[in-house]
């Protein structure tokens, strides 16, 4: 073997780059499958998690007045069971007359609407006889096999969401019990002293940032549902209590949860009362404080910093929810928020942070780039105008120059004489 053939067998052989794309692919791909297949495992640890980050500044609170983070970590998760317990108690009445008048409810909403409607069914009506009429087909037997309902495939998967909840408790308990016991680790794992206090520093930000935004929007959340709740009461809908958790849920799902809220009220609206004005009310009245909360509650509390691309937020919902159902919605928004930090203080993550925060102020070499990209982006009507003008001009100077008229023999035969 020659010295060079011995020199490119040690020279390290490199993979293409497509090879790298599709290793990628690959890898989203198979996470994607673990996420959902595991996601009665994956789904309460992810939940334990934002709790610890959430009441994390209530465990500082005990622990700066002498309690232990084992006697904090107790006393949130009985307050919290306490809490919601006690409203549970109360709203599962409410919850279960409800459910059980949701057929008769359906039934009345689609009498009101057809009322509402009452020009339009009877063409509607005609169509449907003609094409009866069009299609008809011999009358035969049908047998129909009755789905279990709701209610009894709840039943069905209760065991499976108490051994959840169960993990989630437990976890939570003890995440906020170990105090600082991940900056333990994380000092004796870096190498030098430099880098310890870099870790700290970043990992406490991480902490700090996300345990007050959530903790915030929780807070926001809990008051959007009281003043739904006492405004449902005033206005007289049934079950006000119900309408107020309902809000403090919803209010984690970005656009939907406001969505279906307005819709909800709409519905229980139209079946509670007569007119369509005090039908159309409460609706209204929902609307009308979601949107003063997201727009200015929330920035107000939170902060321009930690707003998110609207875009990017709707995507995440959707996948998440895609994956995990309900639980994926009130999760999607603290995750993607949790990688928006985590991405704002590690370097090689900022360009990510940049693509997930709201519009930010451009530089002046960026909005140059934007403006000598998008220079063409005209209305077509001064774009056709400025190419005729250019058009007529280039013309213009295509023309031959003008010459002088000949002045004759004449004047030549005077100078010569």
């Amino acid at each position: 073997m020659t010295p060079e053939s011995s020199e490119r067998s040690d020279e390290p052989k490199r993979v293409p780059s497509h090879h790298s794309w599709a290793l990628v692919g690959i890898f989203w791909i198979m996470a994607l499958s673990v996420l959902t297949i595991a996601q009665g495992l994956i789904v309460p640890i992810v939940t334990a998690m934002l709790l610890a980050l959430i009441f994390s500044p209530v465990r500082r609170a005990l622990g700066r007045m002498g309690l232990s983070s084992g006697v904090a970590a107790a006393i949130i998760l009985l307050t919290l069971i306490g809490t919601v317990g006690t409203l549970g108690y109360f709203v599962s009445d409410a919850l279960k007359d409800s459910l059980a008048e949701a057929p008769h409810m359906i039934a009345d909403v689609g009498d009101k609407l057809k009322e509402l409607t009452g020009t339009v069914q009877p063409v509607m009506d005609a169509s449907e006889q003609i094409q009866d009429m069009a299609t008809k087909e011999p009358a035969t037997d049908t047998v129909t096999i009755r789905e279990p309902g709701f209610l009894s495939g709840f039943a069905d998967r209760m065991p499976v969401i108490a051994g959840q909840i169960v993990i989630c408790l437990t976890l939570t308990f003890f995440l906020i019990a170990s105090g600082n016991l991940f900056y333990e680790k994380l000092v004796q794992v870096m190498p030098t002293l430099k880098d310890k206090r870099r870790a700290l520093a970043v990992a406490r930000t991480i902490e700090n940032q996300l345990s007050v935004y959530l903790l915030t929007i929780t807070l926001i959340n809990m008051g959007l549902g009281v003043a739904i709740g006492l405004t449902m009461w005033a206005l007289g809908m049934p079950d006000p209590l119900l309408f107020g958790v309902a809000a403090f849920l919803l209010n984690y799902i970005p656009y939907i949860g406001a969505m279906a809220g307005v819709g909800i009220s709409f519905l229980v609206g139209l079946v509670t009362f007569d007119s369509a004005t005090a039908a159309i009310l409460p609706a209204v009245c929902f609307w009308a404080m979601t949107s003063f909360e997201g727009q200015f509650v929330t920035p107000v509390m939170v902060g321009r910093r930690l707003r998110l691309n609207a875009v990017v937020v709707f995507v995440s919902f959707a996948l998440w929810a895609w994956l995990w159902s309900f639980m994926g919605m009130l999760l999607a928004t603290p995750m993607l928020l949790t990688m928006k930090v985590v991405s704002d203080h590690v370097p090689s993550m900022a360009s990510f942070g940049k693509f997930l925060a709201d519009r930010d102020e451009l530089s002046r070499s960026d909005r140059r780039i934007l403006k000598y990209v998008f220079r063409r982006d005209v209305p077509l009507g001064k774009r056709q105008e400025a190419r005729e003008a250019k058009e007529a001009g280039e013309a213009k100077a295509n023309l031959p120059a003008p010459t002088l008229p000949d002045a004759g023999p004449g004047p030549k035969a005077n100078l010569t004489a």
